[in-house]
């Protein structure tokens, strides 16, 4: 992916937004979050910077009409969902949120439909693997 910095901030502060929107901020979701903005170049203090922007408040709808390009909504709703699984569940709340987000960005409910199920696909493919391969979930 190739974003400006403006969309990078905002593909990250709607990381942060649905990181906390279920009021629990798990290790998984932290772990997922730094290496997403490690894979961007962006650095920890920036990181914190943009937390503390979306703790004040900054609405969701200004945050996302940053993001334009098509695949970088849909990356960055793959991004999401997958984090919102990272702690093992995907609450209502999330689910919630992931409609607003789908709505706030103008991509097609079904969409999300489309991009939670291979997620699930996903999960359970890395189980099926690990149970196969005899790898514990502690390794």
């Amino acid at each position: 992916m190739n974003l400006r910095k403006e969309e990078k901030n905002s593909y990250l502060q709607a990381i942060m937004f649905i990181v906390s929107c279920d009021g629990v901020i798990s290790g998984e979701e932290i772990t997922a979050l730094k290496n997403i903005a490690s894979r961007m170049g962006i650095t920890m203090d920036k990181v914190n910077m943009l937390t503390e922007e979306v703790a004040d408040g900054k609405a969701l709808k200004n945050i996302l009409s940053r993001i334009k390009n098509r695949q970088t909504k849909l990356q960055l709703m793959y991004d999401l969902v997958n984090i919102c699984h990272s702690d093992g569940q995907y609450s209502e709340i999330e689910r919630k949120s992931m409609e607003r987000v789908t709505k706030l960005l103008k991509v097609e409910a079904e969409k999300l439909v489309e991009i939670e199920g291979i997620v699930n696909e996903n999960i359970e493919f890395s189980k099926k693997t690990k149970q196969v391969l005899e790898v514990s979930n502690e390794a």
